[in-house]
């Protein structure tokens, strides 16, 4: 079973938290702006002592491949 609580997608972080349930386990997944925030997603969502993980990721629309391409790397040789 999977809930997306979704406020805002363009948030910086995703959590995808997975709790224990009666038939199996539950994931949640959280988009928030900054890392302090967790805290208060994992204190107000199911009982935190039936977490099994949390997952965190920034969350990038292309997966991270800007952060390691090509031209990205093309681009800092060119400013250095």
């Amino acid at each position: 079973m999977s809930e997306v609580v979704t406020l805002f997608s363009n948030k910086r972080w995703k959590a995808v938290i997975d709790y224990r349930v009666e038939d199996g386990t539950k994931s949640l997944e959280h988009y928030f702006e900054e890392m302090s925030d967790l805290h208060l997603i994992i204190e107000h969502g199911p009982d935190w002592n039936l977490l099994i993980r949390c997952t965190v990721t920034l969350n990038r629309p292309d997966d991270g491949e800007e952060q390691n391409s090509v031209q990205k790397a093309l681009r800092q040789d060119r400013t250095s």
